[in-house]
């Protein structure tokens, strides 16, 4: 046996202490481990190479600036009005119909009468002293009106009446009418006495217009004793 087992064999009590410290060590040296390690790394996102730098440089502060390699948001291009679609339900601006502008249609009511044509005119005697057929009682008074008609339709208005009275061949009452026929007016009222005498009378219309119209018409009765 060799010197140095020969000191450790005489000095047990030694050897067992070291062991010991030796095995505080060893944990203490563990823990000191453990509490310095850093929490494993995160994920990162690979890293954007920088700018590349000029030859013999280091790609500092002094070079260049280079845009951010970050991705932006592309722009949409803006819409044309003339080829954006319509709406669902509305055509497309090219084959829209225009509306066409209103025509004003006088309506029959409204247009004026077609005032053309020979006039046809009437004399309608009154029942006044009416004792037969076209004869009257002396001294009556039966009056009379016109019914005036063209190709427009009746006439009232724009129409006038030159009335003339006979007895044989005498004239005995002229009369005139600034009207064909207004409602429920006699146009010709027969004068006191011009009926008075007994005998065959004629009346006669003579009918003109605003529209160079003319007509006329004329009526023959008796007149007998009363």
């Amino acid at each position: 046996m060799s010197g140095g087992q020969t000191k450790l064999a005489e000095h047990p009590v030694l050897v067992v202490i070291g062991v010991i410290a030796t095995i505080i060590g060893a944990v203490a040296a563990g823990k000191d481990l453990f509490s310095s390690e850093d929490p494993p790394p995160r994920a990162s996102a690979p890293a954007v190479p920088g700018p590349a730098s000029t030859p013999g440089g280091t790609g500092g502060a002094d070079d260049t600036p280079t845009p951010s390699a970050t991705r932006t948001r592309t722009a949409e291009p803006e819409q044309d009005p003339q080829t954006t679609g319509p709406e669902p339900g509305f055509p497309l601006p090219g084959t829209r119909t225009p509306t066409p502008p209103g025509v004003d249609v006088p309506s029959a009511k409204a247009r004026p009468p077609a005032h053309t044509g020979p006039l046809y005119v009437r004399i309608d005697m009154g029942t006044t002293g009416k004792v037969g057929p076209n004869t009257y009682r002396a001294r009556s008074e039966p009056g009379a009106d016109t019914y005036v008609q063209d190709a427009g339709g009746r006439l009232d208005r724009g129409c006038y009446v030159q009335w003339t009275l006979k007895r044989g061949g005498e004239v005995v009452q002229l009369a005139r009418s600034e009207r064909c026929r207004p409602p429920s007016i006699t146009l010709f009222d027969f004068d006191s006495g011009s009926l008075g005498e007994v005998g065959s009378y004629t009346l006669t219309a003579d009918v003109t217009t605003d529209w160079n119209q003319t007509a006329s018409s004329t009526v023959t009765f008796e007149v007998v004793p009363r």
